[in-house]
């Protein structure tokens, strides 16, 4: 019958009071007036069950004297654990204390053990924590939005796993970045490069032509101080269009090898990348496991207490009670002792009939 009782308490009032848990409708009487903490408990409003003391409180948001880091009734706060279920209005609160012997517990990867102590259901799918902004603290829950903060879960990543393959989809999209860089790098060196091979080619016509100019120049007997001056001009203009052929060169060799070390990064960061991809597969898988086995555990550890009732019940009914037998000892000579009496009682009275008899 104890199990049919849960303790309610009261934020407004600082009260607690037993409620049955086959109760729907939640009233605290404390106060001058009755007020209405839910009319469809534990679907409606919003509900803070603390694990330690095993207490329901009809929480209100945004009440700055109480805050979930602390139980209001037991004041335990080390290590608060939050899970909010997605079929009921009940946010499991739950603190480390090795000296207490609980039944209901929030894992440290947020799944509640054995179940939600509201509506008695395991979450739909597996709970997914964030930082809830309005109660401050970490929660974690099954449902798409926080009933706190509205923050949607599935937006939010928390794992390291999750971090790790986002840091290297940063690297890998860097390297991409800078691989597309050298490959236009070495497009502009490549085409500075025809264009410099294009210019020193149409030098070199230039200063055939400038010589073959002079030449005939110096066949009409012009001065040939002139056409030397010339020459040695054409000279120096095709030898410093061949050291920028050369500088060209140089740029677009420059850029391959730049390229080259871009493409060794970008697949270094793609290897980086299927690693943490794996270990994230790994890691989930390992989540998944532990939840089956967790949930393993609960379903046994229902099944022991089912059959260790059911052993305890059959040993009570088949011993002998020795105080049920003391019992039924004093009652039988009871018995006894008021069957003398009335046989006692029986003979006095025929005694009597006899002496007023002989008297008549």
């Amino acid at each position: 019958m104890l199990a049919d009782i849960v303790k309610i308490h009261c934020l407004t009032h600082r009260a607690d009071f037993p409620m049955s848990r086959t109760s729907r409708t939640v009233v605290c009487k404390e106060g001058s007036e009755e007020h209405l903490l839910s009319d469809n408990f534990p679907y409606s409003g919003s509900w803070i069950y603390c694990c330690n003391c095993q207490t329901f409180f009809a929480w209100e948001i945004g009440r700055a004297d109480v805050s979930v880091r602390q139980c209001p009734f037991c004041l335990s706060s080390l290590n608060p654990r939050l899970y909010a279920c997605d079929h009921c209005a009940i946010t499991m609160l739950d603190f480390d204390d090795q000296t207490l012997r609980k039944h209901h517990a929030v894992l440290s990867w947020g799944m509640p053990q054995p179940a939600c102590p509201g509506c008695h259901r395991f979450p739909s799918s597996t709970p997914k924590t964030h930082y809830c902004q309005a109660l401050q603290i970490n929660l974690a829950t099954a449902r798409s939005v926080c009933p706190f903060c509205k923050v949607k879960t599935e937006e939010v990543v928390v794992d390291g796993a999750g971090a790790a393959t986002a840091k290297l989809d940063a690297a890998l999209a860097d390297a991409e970045a800078r691989a597309r860089d050298a490959e236009e790098r070495s497009r502009f060196a490549e085409e500075a490069a025809r264009k410099e091979i294009q210019l020193r080619v149409q030098a070199e016509h230039k200063a055939q032509e400038i010589e073959k100019k002079v030449t005939r120049d110096l066949t009409l007997t012009i001065d040939p101080a002139l056409a030397k001056q010339e020459t040695e001009a054409a000279k120096a203009r095709a030898e410093a269009e061949a050291r920028a052929r050369v500088e060209a060169e140089q740029f677009a060799r420059t850029a391959a090898f730049e390229r080259q070390e871009a493409e060794l990064r970008k697949a270094e960061a793609e290897a980086r990348a299927r690693e943490a991809e794996e270990r994230a597969y790994e890691i989930e898988n390992r989540r998944r496991q532990a939840e089956a086995e967790a949930r393993r555990e609960a379903e046994m550890r229902v099944i022991a207490e089912m059959q260790a009732r059911e052993i305890a019940e059959r040993l009570t009914n088949n011993f002998p009670n020795p105080r049920a037998e003391a019992v039924a000892k004093r009652d039988k000579v009871a018995i006894a002792l008021y069957a003398g009496i009335a046989v006692a009682l029986f003979f006095a009275l025929v005694l009597i009939i006899y002496s007023l008899i002989r008297s008549l």
